[in-house]
């Protein structure tokens, strides 16, 4: 009996078509250049679809099979994407929105689908879940999964057998399956709660074969499979930071001239973070680390063999927080004779005795997250480390010679002021000048409010983004413009206004240089050491920055030649204005310099606006969007006086700021206001 019944379930299975899809993540017109295959220049790195992999994987166990569609990759236009479904006729459709960001391509997708479609299910997954309401409501998604996709998709797959087209709803058994929101009988939000997930023992790591079949029949190319892998020699990964042709370690540097052919890969060893920022969409719940142990060694052996693979990026949320498995992996990328380097480690995870471990068994370069240099902002972050913590690491990495980052920080959070921006800015030019890098600081990330974040929460709390679905798909849409003039689509919660934030993202830069000309005066009781680190540290790279800066700008705009002349003066004129107020650094007082910045940013804002707010009709940023902030929003905000008021770094957490303003609104008694609280706290 139970034999028969096999052999029905896998007829059932046959007849189910299922299709997986990756979806770009940006506007719909910044979406139209493909990142397969990479050209001759190319700025934009193919993303990994390790979503639709890692459901691929989990479905296969359990007798399904599915094409993979790299849509985010390959970027093919609405008349390609039609031609390939209709080949393909699928019965059910799984699309994988890893980001916020994934918006606008999701509702084009899915549309495309149902109009060829109407009676197929089309499930969405990934970080973008976190706005189930208007994906539900705005867009022809049926249903969301929320969190890990790998157990609920098996079990949605499991009922679409029963039910193979979305005209035949049950309602009843949908909500057994938890991890997923849907629209129910009574046209309200349901959501059963975060889904199950997987332990870490049955984990994998990816299958990039599987990748193969589905860019041979979607781009004719299943070679394209390569393009995953980063050249070793590509500009944009070698920044001062990390720049194989930099480093002072003499095997290092040999290692790399023999492979520079050769490629760079990516690992995941983790899933999940054991922190809890309170500006970031965690992927997962909790965190499981992966077992270090033959299958990572043949993973690496693979990717060394098939793809010439010869350094590898842990690229965890959360890299080498289990001390155990970290030593274990570092030996293993010994054994496999692999450079390796790690991100999104915690300052605190580390101490000397790993750093010098790591180094000796093949770490290249290791890139923490410092976010803020100012406490307060760390608190609100709930980051749960000092700034002394990230000093006294990122000094022990250059004890040892590991390359390690300085200005991975972001400014803009609820509480944040001049003062702090000024905080942050001395801690990066500290940073800078322990490892001796020159003055030429990065910019600074603004912070975006993302669903399922308490930061997102706290916004829609105090009225800075709406809550009606037409308000926060408006939100959605418009951050996916992220890539193009941050500040414009930056949603104001610091009680400052807009030109004192924007103010600050120029200030920071010049508080660095001022900042790193004061560490070397202090340093060096030599008149002649102090000019000549001056010079090296400082003048010099003024010039050495902005000539790159004329090489990259023509590199990635191909019509530069085409822009009128007028075009091209007022672009030179902004790159010798910064160049000649990074050469007053050194000469001015702070008193007199950042007046004087002051001033430069404001005029760069009014032209900033003059050119991009709509004078009549729809706003195209979230800078110019109408806010509507009550009394009653006003009184939820975190201000001085009451961050002021706080005498536990815990009282800070904007996490708790979130929970305590809960507690002054209504109260959460409905289905569908429990369903929208459990996506207003993400994973």
């Amino acid at each position: 009996m139970k034999n028969k019944k096999k052999v029905i379930d896998i007829k059932v299975n046959n007849r189910m078509k299922i299709l997986l899809c990756s979806v770009p993540d940006g506007s719909l017109e910044r979406t139209l250049t493909p990142l397969l295959p990479r050209g001759k220049v190319q700025f934009k790195v193919p993303i990994r679809p390790l979503g639709v992999l890692r459901i691929l994987a989990g479905i296969e166990k359990y007798g399904y099979s599915s094409d993979i569609y790299d849509i985010n990759n390959l970027r093919p236009s609405d008349e390609k994407l039609t031609t390939s479904f209709k080949r393909v006729n699928p019965t059910v459709v799984g699309l994988s929105a890893p980001l916020s960001h994934c918006y606008p391509n999701t509702k084009r997708i899915a549309k495309l689908l149902r109009k060829l479609f109407p009676d197929i299910w089309i499930v969405v997954g990934g970080a973008l879940t976190a706005s189930s309401p208007v994906l539900l409501h705005k867009t022809e998604t049926d249903i969301c999964v929320i969190g890990d996709g790998e157990i609920p998709f098996v079990k949605l797959l499991d009922y679409f057998k029963l039910h193979p087209t979305r005209r035949q709803t049950d309602y009843t058994e949908l909500n057994k399956i938890k991890g997923l929101s849907f629209i129910d009988e009574n046209n309200k939000l349901k959501v059963t709660g975060n889904a199950e997930q997987l332990p870490a023992t049955e984990l994998q790591y990816p299958n990039y074969d599987k990748l193969r079949t589905g860019l041979q029949e979607f781009a004719g190319n299943h070679e394209l499979v390569h393009e995953f892998f980063q050249p070793m020699y590509t500009p944009q990964i070698l920044d001062e930071d990390y720049d194989l042709t930099k480093n002072n370690n003499f095997e290092t540097l040999k290692f790399v001239k023999k492979n520079i052919n050769n490629k760079m890969g990516e690992i995941e060893t983790t899933k999940g973070c054991v922190a809890r920022c309170t500006f970031c969409q965690r992927s997962s719940k909790g965190y499981r680390a992966l077992a270090a142990n033959n299958d990572l060694e043949s993973h690496i052996l693979e990717l060394k063999e098939k793809y010439n693979v010869r350094i590898i990026n842990i690229a965890d949320e959360n890299s080498l927080g289990n001390r155990k498995q970290g030593y274990e992996i570092a030996r293993i990328m010994k054994k496999c004779d692999v450079l390796w380097t790690a991100g999104g480690v915690r300052c605190t995870n580390v101490t000397f005795e790993d750093l010098k471990f790591y180094k000796e068994h093949n770490m290249l370069y290791i890139k923490f997250g410092i976010e803020s240099g100012s406490q307060r902002i760390l608190d609100i972050m709930e980051k749960k480390f000092t700034r002394e913590d990230v000093y006294k690491t990122v000094s022990n990495c250059k004890k040892i010679g590991l390359h390690t980052n300085t200005d991975s920080v972001m400014l803009g959070m609820p509480g944040e002021t001049r003062k702090t921006c000024i905080e942050t800015a001395e801690l990066v030019a500290s940073l800078r000048y322990v490892l001796e890098n020159d003055w030429n600081v990065t910019k600074p990330f603004l912070a975006m409010a993302v669903p399922g974040t308490p930061l997102y929460e706290y916004c829609q709390q105090t009225g800075v983004i709406g809550k009606t679905l037409e308000e926060e798909e408006d939100y959605l849409i418009r951050i996916s413009e992220h890539k193009n003039l941050q500040f414009l689509n930056y949603v104001n919660k610091t009680g400052s206004s807009d030109k004192e934030v924007h103010h600050w993202l120029y200030l920071f830069e010049y508080a660095v240089k001022k900042e790193y000309v004061n560490l070397i005066i202090k340093d060096n009781k030599s008149i002649k050491n102090k000019l000549l680190l001056i010079y090296k540290k400082c003048i010099k790279p003024a010039f050495v920055g902005r000539i790159s800066l004329v090489w990259e700008y023509n590199l990635r705009k191909k019509a530069y030649k085409n822009k009128k002349l007028l075009q091209k003066m007022k672009w030179y004129t902004i790159l010798s204005i910064n160049l000649l107020l990074s050469l007053s650094v050194p000469f001015l007082p702070k008193a007199v310099l950042f007046p004087i910045v002051r001033m430069y940013a404001n005029t760069r804002l009014h032209f900033l606006i003059k050119n991009h707010k709509v004078k009549k009709g729809k706003q195209k940023y979230n800078l110019f969007a109408d806010q509507r902030v009550d009394s009653a929003a006003n009184n939820l905000r975190f201000t001085e006086e009451k961050i002021s008021k706080t005498t536990r770094r815990i009282d800070r957490s904007l996490r708790r700021v979130v929970k305590n303003n809960r507690e002054q609104m209504k109260p959460v008694i409905s289905d569908e206001e429990k369903g929208l609280q459990i996506l207003a706290e993400g994973q």
